[in-house]
């Protein structure tokens, strides 16, 4: 995520009282009694069940999920969303009950493999106890449908994700903790999965998601469009897109390309991303292969909004990105979707490796070196506390994910590796770790301990200065 001009952004979500939901057949008694039991029970998914410290309500390590399909149709003159999601996944323990991220929208039916389920919600979850419960590693197949008014999710730094509302449409975001908000789903970092995504919208806008656009259909004064990432995808880089523009298709080296623009930010927004082939080139040469199947933009009129976000294959960008902010989403595709966090605490992974990609891109292209930059933040005080704390490797709240100290001492961090073990060996880290990471995740421990590897030095100390110790760092 791009944060315009490094101010703090982002998320959490809030409570929600319990309500009561319908059990699958109200006439059968003794399976009614069962399962207000089993609901009222702890369930799979309860906290710390999926070991995220920053979210610990959040997911579940009770199952796998192969591949959400989500069908939603959006009606902005009411702002409501009809949907169902279906959801292929692998029980990794008896699943005698269950349970996936849901936060507010109204749950009218749920299946377990074609047989009505008995469900009900807690604040924030849609709980779920299957008539015939999947036995550890088996394969099962969850159907939810749902409608409702999606919500805007706002996070303990006071920013928000989930569902926004633009002029002429929506779209949905997901960083941290906002996917819930319109897609039942386990969110949690290290659950990905493949999407396809059916988007019925009024014929006047387009509906984009991740991925690549298989079709667009007309019908009754609205359209449908058809798109599929097949590549694993953290559920917090889902993307939907609701809006006025034309949808252009172009492909970039072979690869094929999809960019929407709202009309009113299409002038400012052009020249920074007529650049986006140049930048996909220059990244693939020093981290390797782009690694989707897919690329491209949306830009929509949210100015309140006031970040972009490196939703997976196609970045989104909430006003008229400049060429920075390009770079950095785009170096996002490697460090944060392909190569994904496995703990939020380790967003400096994710944040400091796409902002010194900025640092190394205006480098290689006429601009400052990353060494001057670096320099320059440097002399920055160290009374200024804001700008050095807290440490880049430990953020210490969800509240601090996304403060200044992870994007430039993040950024400051790799330079002073560089300044370390020199760049041939630099970028050979990156690569490596972009590469032998690719469609998985990895944490610091990892890094630190191929960047040691490669330059067959002890980094500890470097790496302790930088990204443990609290204050500014001092120079070795």
């Amino acid at each position: 995520m791009a944060v315009v001009h490094l101010l703090p952004a982002r998320r959490l979500q809030a409570g929600r009282r319990m309500d009561a939901v319908p059990l699958a057949r109200l006439s059968r008694c003794l399976l009614a009694l069962l399962a207000l039991a089993l609901l009222a029970a702890p369930l799979a998914g309860a906290a710390n069940d999926a070991g995220e410290p920053f979210f610990p309500r959040a997911g579940s390590r009770a199952f796998d999920v192969a591949h959400y399909e989500v069908s939603l149709a959006y009606r902005p003159a009411k702002r409501s969303l009809e949907a169902t999601t279906t959801i292929e996944a692998k029980a990794t323990r008896g699943l005698k009950r269950f349970s996936l991220d849901l936060d507010g929208l109204t749950v009218t039916r749920v299946t377990v493999d074609g047989v009505r389920a008995a469900f009900g919600r807690g604040r924030d979850k849609l709980k779920i106890v299957p008539k015939t419960p999947p036995a550890k590693g088996e394969r099962f197949t969850v159907v939810v449908d749902y409608h409702g008014h999606p919500r805007r999710v706002v996070d303990t730094d006071g920013s928000s994700e989930g569902w926004i509302v633009t002029p002429d449409g929506a779209f949905g975001v997901g960083e941290p903790q906002g996917t819930p908000a319109w897609i039942p789903c386990n969110n949690v970092l290290y659950d990905k999965a493949r999407f396809s995504f059916h988007l019925t919208v009024p014929a006047r806008l387009s509906g984009v998601a991740n991925g690549r656009l298989t079709s667009v259909t007309s019908h009754g004064g609205r359209r449908t469009f058809e798109w599929v990432e097949s590549q694993p995808m953290a559920t917090y880089l889902a993307l939907v897109d609701i809006g006025a523009g034309r949808l252009t298709g172009s492909t970039i080296d072979g690869l094929p390309s999809w960019t929407l623009i709202d009309p009113a930010l299409a002038k400012r927004s052009r020249n920074a991303l007529a650049q986006l082939p140049e930048i996909v080139r220059f990244e693939s040469s020093i981290y390797g292969p782009y690694p989707f199947d897919a690329a491209g933009s949306v830009v929509d009129n949210a100015p309140k909004l006031g970040y972009a976000l490196e939703t997976q294959t196609r970045p989104i960008y909430a006003f008229a990105p400049d060429l920075t902010t390009v770079v950095h989403e785009t170096a996002h595709q490697w460090f944060g979707d392909s190569v994904g966090l496995r703990r939020w605490p380790n967003i400096w992974l994710n944040e400091g490796f796409a902002t010194w990609t900025e640092w190394y891109y205006a480098e290689r292209h006429g601009g400052r070196s990353a060494r001057q930059i670096f320099t320059k933040l440097y002399r920055v005080p160290a009374s200024d506390t804001a700008f050095w704390e807290p440490p880049a490797g430990h953020p210490g709240q969800s509240k601090n994910l996304f403060t200044t100290s992870t994007y430039v001492r993040g950024a400051m961090t790799l330079e002073a590796l560089r300044l370390q073990i020199g760049t041939k060996k630099m970028l050979k880290v990156l690569r490596l770790w972009a590469t032998d990471q690719r469609h998985a995740t990895g944490d610091i421990d990892q890094f630190t301990t191929l960047a040691e590897e490669v330059s067959g030095q002890d980094l500890k100390p470097l790496f302790r200065r930088w990204l443990d110790s609290r204050g500014k760092p001092a120079r070795a």
